[in-house]
């Protein structure tokens, strides 16, 4: 080591400025910690934020509430649409009774009946009497207005059903009545349709349907009971199954198969009895089986 070196390293003495002394060398500060880079006096890695732990958290609640969403839909129905239809049939039960109300008041053939003030008529002046009524309360129909009750024993179902079949404002709400089609007692196909999946699903089993079953609509001027007489599916595009039957017909039609709209699952029943105002039956037609 030379003189100078050893002067310069001397403890207590002044020291020249460090470029002069390393002639151009660069001191950099030290490392914090143990100086080997891990950010630490350990060497061990900062823990992670809470803010990702929250976010992982938050994630994988996410997923597993989803995954319990798509069971419960594909094994029940859809329970946030479900909740929607149920405010809206409790909606349609108070309207379709005002319905009732509103018709039977301005039909005095009706309120006469009700009344029995009617002369008893024959079972022909009878049924043109119902298909006047039919025709009067067709003319007052509106899309979106609730039409009737349609029960089906075999799929637990007891629902108001609407006039139309648009999907947000009508089968949102309940099962929709094709308005292409025509109303009970006018001689011609009636056709409903439902969801099988969404809001409320009330045509979720459709496919459980069997003939002889027994399916009713109520409406303000009488009481309809058809009995189903075949099924089939055919294309989502195919409208010959609303076609005029030669015969008061009703059709239930809902999406095939679940969760795709390709196709539809379609019912045919046909009228056999209607209940008048004044409680009166009218047979339209007797199934082999019962006529046996």
């Amino acid at each position: 080591m030379s003189k100078e070196d050893h002067v310069l390293d001397r403890p207590g003495m002044a020291q020249p400025p460090l470029a002069e002394r390393l002639d151009g060398y660069v001191d950099m500060p030290p490392l914090s910690g143990n100086g080997n880079g891990s950010g630490g006096p350990s060497g061990k890695r900062p823990k992670p934020k809470r803010g990702r732990r929250r976010l992982a958290f938050f994630l994988m609640a996410a997923g597993v509430l989803l995954t319990a969403y798509a069971a419960v839909v594909v094994l029940w129905r859809d329970p946030v649409t479900d909740l929607y239809y149920r405010w809206q049939q409790n909606r349609l039960d108070d309207a379709l009774a005002s319905t009732f109300a509103e018709f039977q008041e301005s039909e005095p053939d009706l309120t006469s009946q009700r009344a029995g003030a009617a002369k008893a008529v024959d079972e022909a002046t009878a049924r043109s009497q119902l298909f006047t009524s039919a025709k009067r309360f067709d003319r007052r129909l509106k899309l979106g207005q609730p039409l009737g009750r349609i029960i089906v024993p075999r799929l637990g179902l007891n629902k108001v059903f609407v006039h139309g079949t648009r999907w947000a404002e009508d089968l949102s709400r309940g099962p929709g009545h094709y308005k292409e089609t025509g109303i009970p007692a006018v001689g011609k196909t009636v056709a409903i349709a439902g969801h099988r999946t969404t809001f409320g699903a009330p045509f979720r089993y459709i496919n459980k349907l069997r003939p002889g079953d027994r399916i009713t609509l109520q409406l303000p001027y009488g009481t309809f009971t058809y009995r189903v007489f075949k099924d089939k599916i055919v294309d989502n595009s195919d409208w010959s199954i609303i076609r005029p039957l030669g015969f008061d017909a009703l059709v239930l039609s809902a999406c095939h198969p679940l969760y795709s709209a390709a196709q539809r699952w379609v019912v045919f029943a046909r009228l056999t009895t209607v209940k008048t105002m004044n409680g009166r039956f009218l047979t339209f037609w007797q199934p082999r089986s019962a006529a046996a």
